[in-house]
């Protein structure tokens, strides 16, 4: 059990880490505590109605509750399952904005600006919208990222109302310009969903150089003083040990790798210690920084035929033979028809806001989503650039308990602000033609007259996590950030953390394209 490299987690960063390492001979050792599955119900594009909530294929967290929001406890789903919450997500394939990773770059960040990172983000993908001499997009990755097979036409009059509200109508939100109103492209080929791991992984799975190893949960990192020299990990029943000459790669995501970095002694040494845990780096910030878009969710109710109808049992064996047969139909749907990122008022300086239209609408029943016989769609409007802050804590030091969350989606003022500036969009993109003439009704969401206080009570009720958790293992080049700009653990050497939770500041938009290329660049950085 020598290797290498060891990669911790086969998501969104830890497969294109995985590959990249096998393609310059590394012998690899990828670790996942998913298991394999036998019916591939995740490479259907709209299974995350089935998969999310459900333990087969999702941790299913509970958050501790938050008083920035009445107490809420909530499920944080993340995918358990080879491909990592890519087998279960939305497949909103955005990269985020330009500015955002010139950000990160003026923190300090070398190499992680926009001129560095967009060969990354053009070498993972082949691309719908690639043509010759494209300067943004991509035509010879893994990764396949395709246009919609299935629309509603409430989707095209959505888009219609927001470019008639000043909205510019943006052919493709990944190429040159980040503002406006577009059709979603999503991780499909074919009709069928294209995990990080049956795009990276699946191709390589009779490499001679990779083990990968489903059902094997990671207990710690084995540290020799501040060196990575494996890790220990619990399959079935049984605890095992792998060594790995160079490093490891932890890859577990926004909750996990700062929980394995905890238990393996890096860490706040108060925190550790309340759990018998022996410092081995101090690392206060290990499990800090947690931010997510807080996300307005509104229902609508509109004359006009939505992914609804496909609810009843009829529908749904209709909906499943059209996609079995023709790989076509709303079951090739990523879980958004239309993005939108516009600014919540004229003096912003970049949008701030984000919006998607789901064709369908849904509620809440026994932590599992209930799709009723209505003609109904669902807005999500979210903040951007979120400064709320949470954070995580161990429960023990027991590796199959799960993490502590404790989410503050509100907290800071000014993303309260910008969540009830949604509101008021949410109201007029409802009340203008095209899309307006057909809305019977907003669900929930108070009318204009019952003032500001019912509006923030709403807002309290309704905002619920964007499912973009970043931050808790925050890059930077201070001596509290928890990695080094080349992703190393601050205080180690062999260990390397490559996942959304090394985020420095939030993005523009859904996580899953930028984790992807953060396992690109990951193994560009990783010596051999």
């Amino acid at each position: 059990m020598e290797f290498d490299y060891i990669v911790v987690g086969s998501g969104s960063a830890g497969s294109p880490v995985t590959a990249r390492l096998l393609g310059r001979g590394a012998r690899v050792l990828l670790l996942d505590a998913g298991k394999r599955e036998r019916l591939h119900i995740t490479r259907i594009p709209a299974s995350s109605m089935f998969t999310v909530g459900n333990k087969r294929y999702d941790w299913n967290y509970t958050t501790e509750p938050d008083p920035t929001r009445n107490g809420l406890r909530e499920s944080w789903p993340r995918g358990r399952v080879p491909g990592g919450s890519s087998a279960i997500n939305g497949m909103v394939f955005i990269r985020g904005a330009q500015t955002d990773y010139d950000g990160w770059e003026q923190l300090g960040n070398n190499g992680w600006g926009w001129n560095s990172v967009l060969p990354y983000f053009r070498k993972m993908e082949t691309a719908d919208k690639y043509v010759d001499n494209d300067a943004y997009r991509g035509g010879m990755g893994p990764l396949q990222v395709s246009t919609l097979r299935w629309r509603i036409p409430v989707s095209e009059k959505f888009i219609d109302s927001l470019v008639n509200l000043g909205v510019p109508y943006n052919p493709d939100l990944n190429g040159p310009s980040h503002e406006g109103v577009a059709w979603n492209q999503g991780s499909t080929k074919n009709g069928v969903r294209h995990s990080a791991f049956d795009a990276y992984i699946g191709p390589l799975q009779k490499d001679p150089n990779l083990v990968f190893m489903d059902n094997a949960l990671v207990n710690n990192v084995i540290m020799e003083t501040n060196r990575a020299k494996g890790v220990v990990f619990t399959r079935g029943d049984q605890v095992m040990r792998a060594s790995a000459r160079h490093g490891v790669v932890l890859s577990a995501g926004t909750l996990n790798s700062p929980k394995i970095l905890m238990l393996s002694g890096i860490g706040n040494p108060t925190e550790l210690l309340k759990h018998g845990i022996k410092t081995v780096v101090a690392s206060p910030e290990v499990g800090q920084n947690l931010l997510e878009h807080p996300c307005l969710y509104v229902l609508a109710e509109v004359d006009i035929k939505t992914g609804n109808a496909y609810a009843s049992g009829v529908g749904r064996v209709r909906a499943f033979a059209e996609w079995a047969f023709a790989r076509k139909g709303v079951l090739t749907e990523s879980l958004a028809q239309v993005i939108a990122f516009l600014k919540s008022t004229p003096d912003e300086e970049v949008p701030d806001l984000q919006f998607h239209l789901l064709p369908f609408g849904f509620s809440m029943k026994n932590g599992r989503r209930h799709v009723p016989a209505r003609n109904l769609v669902s807005i999500y409007a979210n903040v951007n650039h979120a400064k709320s802050k949470g954070h995580l804590l161990l429960r023990s030091n027991n590796p199959r308990d799960p993490i502590a969350i404790y989410p503050r989606l509100l907290a800071h003022p000014d993303d309260l602000k910008r969540v009830l500036l949604a509101v008021d969009w949410v109201r007029r993109v409802a009340s203008t033609p095209p899309f307006g003439s057909h809305v019977l009704q907003l669900l929930d969401i108070p009318s204009r007259g019952e003032g500001p206080e019912a509006d923030e009570q709403f807002v309290r009720s309704a905002t619920i996590p964007g499912y973009h958790p970043v931050g808790t293992c925050r890059m930077g080049i201070d001596d509290r950030a928890v990695v080094t700009p080349d992703l190393r653990v601050r205080g180690t050497e062999g260990l390397w953390v490559a996942d959304a939770s090394i985020f420095p500041t939030h993005i523009a938009g859904n996580t899953n394209a930028t984790c992807i290329m953060i396992g690109e660049r990951a193994a560009a950085l990783i010596p051999p």
